[in-house]
């Protein structure tokens, strides 16, 4: 979330980027005329989870839900990959048996999407089309409420709570996929001592995020009724068994869910929802922590509404951008709303109403929001819905500058980024008339020149393809005549 100009106060050397126009970030609400699509149409009951819905590398969605089927139970997926196009949605793992709890995230190394469910008091994990589905515990004991993430090398991480037999209480347990044995994955399981779920722990569920190279963070609510905050854990390598634990505090009195984000170079976002102690209104809460640096006074992203379930995602520019639920008392409106970052201050706009309950969000390379979430809570009428919205929810400013001969020009956006082996570039320029565009590191040298060449007004696309470049924080840097433009990008090995 740092801006460019704050980053590169902190370079030794400046000498080249002095003289830039330094563009800030806005956001824009953008949910009117949303495009919706019916992924059911069944109304049998169903329901989704906070993270219900992932986005792959080229942007198309995946979802994953529970739906009743004979009397219990059952996961089932779907995606619009490759075409656009909304398939048949397939039920998950073994349909013999009730399973609940879903989470799916993408595994960009494998380039495929990581489901993983309860059944039976036990996790079952694995990549999508096809599994095989094998159970990640086989124990006796109760385990639930699994999440999933997974890292820049494809190595799958899951956090689930546990009944923990040698404490006698509820812990969260993690494991990570680190070798893959034929066909089969192996799980490294361990249960987190050191967490702290308090007398009601089945339902703090936790929400798992890593960084590129594999290390883990989960956050899940702790403590006991009257004073639960939202606790993090997290190691220092790929599979480490040396654990961190902070307590994080919101404006609340109660804490209950949270998401993670972790940004390319490390930065750590956080939407937090609870209440007023014992009472309501609900509130959603935004935390961030720079990378190497202390937790930022935490912000009220909801504003005066009642607000709970809170689903985060960040931008290419490092903004976040939070979607969640309305609350009424103790129940659910089926309201959606949307809280953004617009000239530094929060916003709230409407999203959908009247029955969607428990959206999961995420935000594509082109900058448009993707939400999944049931309906029926109000009507009775089950079904999982996807909306995008109506155009994108990130932009970049017309430059303050003026205008040279060629007219000003702007970086639409780059994708994806972080980015690992290509980013692709969009940019337009207002008239014809000479572009470059040049990638510099961090420490202001010339890496690569992308484009130098006359081009006629228009929006175009240029691709970086990095080689032996270490991973880091580059710039990408658009001049159009009298105009000049600077994005960051993060690659990550």
């Amino acid at each position: 979330m740092k801006s460019i100009s704050r980053v590169l106060s902190s370079m030794s050397s400046l000498s080249i980027f002095l003289t830039l126009v330094m563009v800030a970030p806005f956001v824009r609400a953008q949910w009117q005329n949303p495009v919706i699509d019916t992924i059911t149409n069944t109304q049998v009951q169903k329901a989704t989870t906070l993270q219900s819905l992932c986005l792959d590398d080229s942007g198309m969605v995946h979802i994953v839900w529970q739906e009743q089927v004979g009397g219990s139970w059952r996961v089932y997926y779907c995606t619009n990959r490759p075409a656009g196009t909304w398939g048949v949605p397939q039920a998950v793992g073994d349909t013999t048996q009730a399973a609940s709890d879903p989470a799916v995230a993408w595994g960009s190394d494998g380039g495929v999407p990581f489901v993983v469910y309860e059944q039976n008091s036990d996790i079952y994990a694995a990549p999508l089309p096809g599994g095989p589905w094998e159970p990640i515990t086989t124990n006796t004991q109760l385990d639930c409420s699994p999440t999933i993430a997974v890292d820049g090398t494809g190595y799958p991480h899951a956090a689930w709570i546990t009944d923990d037999p040698g404490s006698g209480q509820y812990k969260i347990a993690y494991a990570v996929g680190l070798l893959v044995v034929g066909s089969s994955i192996v799980w490294d399981i361990q249960t987190l001592a050191g967490s702290n779920l308090g007398p009601y722990g089945t339902g703090a569920s936790p929400f798992i995020a890593v960084t590129s190279d594999g290390v883990a963070h989960i956050v899940y609510r702790g403590g006991d009724y009257g004073s639960y905050h939202i606790h993090h854990a997290w190691n220092d390598t790929l599979g480490g068994t040396d654990w961190n634990y902070e307590i994080l505090y919101s404006g609340n009195a109660n804490d209950f869910t949270a998401s993670m984000v972790i940004e390319g170079d490390g930065d750590l976002h956080l939407a937090v929802s609870g209440n007023d102690g014992w009472g309501f209104p609900g509130r959603v809460y935004y935390l961030y922590k720079p990378f190497g640096q202390s937790w930022q006074q935490h912000a009220l992203a909801s504003l005066g509404y009642s607000a709970s379930q809170p689903s985060l995602s960040v931008d290419g520019n490092g903004e976040p951008h939070i979607v969640w639920m309305e609350t009424s008392g103790n129940f659910y409106t089926g309201n959606i709303y949307y809280s953004h970052k617009q000239s530094g201050n929060w916003q709230v706009t409407s999203v959908i109403g009247t029955d969607h309950f428990v959206p999961s969000f995420g935000i594509d390379g082109p900058g448009y929001g993707h939400i999944a979430c049931h309906t029926g809570g109000n009507t009775n009428l089950y079904d999982i819905y996807h909306i995008r919205s109506g155009s994108v929810l990130t932009g970049i400013e017309e430059l303050e500058v003026p205008a040279g001969e060629n007219g000003p020009g702007k970086i639409l956006h780059n994708y994806p980024n972080p980015a690992k082996s290509y980013s692709q570039i969009t940019y337009g320029n207002a008239v014809s008339g000479s572009v470059t565009l040049k990638v510099y590191s961090s420490a202001g040298q010339e890496i690569a020149t992308l484009l130098d060449e006359f081009r006629p007004a228009g929006t175009y696309t240029v691709s970086w393809r990095p080689r032996d470049l270490s991973a880091g924080i580059y710039f990408i840097r658009l001049g159009t005549g009298g105009s000049v433009q600077t994005m960051k990008c993060v690659l990550v090995e």
